[in-house]
């Protein structure tokens, strides 16, 4: 009784040593092979334009930039969306903050703001940023994206932080040509004579080809 019961659990062993073999190659198979579920992710899908940038206000002696990356996505060398990757820094003493002005012929598809990070009894971020637009035509720049500024004049606290900005043309707008101004950042703010300055320092950023 005692041989035939060991034959038995060796036998048992056994099919569970093959079943698990067969499910291991099975699972194995299922990664491994062209034929599974995931897709990999595309990367820089339709991309055909990528300007980077950097400014400061070292004119006016303080402490506020912003850096980042356009990325321009489109077909046939023709620009359908524009997205602003930038990390900015404003100085504590700093009312001017960052403003990036949108040319004319394009529109906000959204915004993303972290700023101000990690700051202790500041307020959200959307309270920090906004989004102003010309009231006439015929202005190169017409939308503003503001991080930071104040217009009293009165620093907001400073910090950091990441904004994203989306933007996509406006339907039937002649605008979108290589014709048209880039992308301007301008940081910043001092007074000279009384007069309040806002935008000490600035970058054009050329994004149509």
């Amino acid at each position: 009784m005692i041989n035939i019961n060991n034959k038995s659990g060796y036998a048992i062993i056994s099919v569970i040593v093959v079943l698990v073999i067969i499910f291991a190659a099975v699972i194995y198979s299922g990664i491994f092979s062209g034929n599974n579920s995931y897709t990999a992710a595309v990367e820089n899908e339709n991309i055909i334009l990528i300007r980077g940038f950097s400014v400061n206000s070292e004119s006016a002696g303080i402490n506020t930039s912003a850096k980042g990356t356009v990325f321009i996505r489109g077909s046939e060398g023709v620009p359908e969306n524009v997205q602003i990757v930038a990390g900015v820094e404003i100085d504590p003493g700093d009312w001017g903050g960052v403003a990036f002005y949108i040319p004319d012929g394009w529109h906000i598809s959204g915004i993303t703001s972290s700023f101000p990070e990690n700051k202790s009894g500041a307020m959200p971020p959307e309270y920090y940023v906004s989004a102003w637009t010309t009231a006439g035509t015929g202005y190169n720049w017409s939308t503003m994206v503001e991080v930071g500024r104040d217009r009293t004049f009165t620093p907001v606290g400073g910090g950091t932080g990441t904004v994203l900005i989306d933007l996509v043309p406006v339907e039937n707008s002649e605008s979108v040509n290589a014709k048209a101004p880039g992308i301007l950042v301008s940081v910043g703010s001092d007074e000279k004579d009384g007069i309040n300055i806002c935008g000490t320092d600035s970058i054009e950023i050329p994004v149509f080809l």
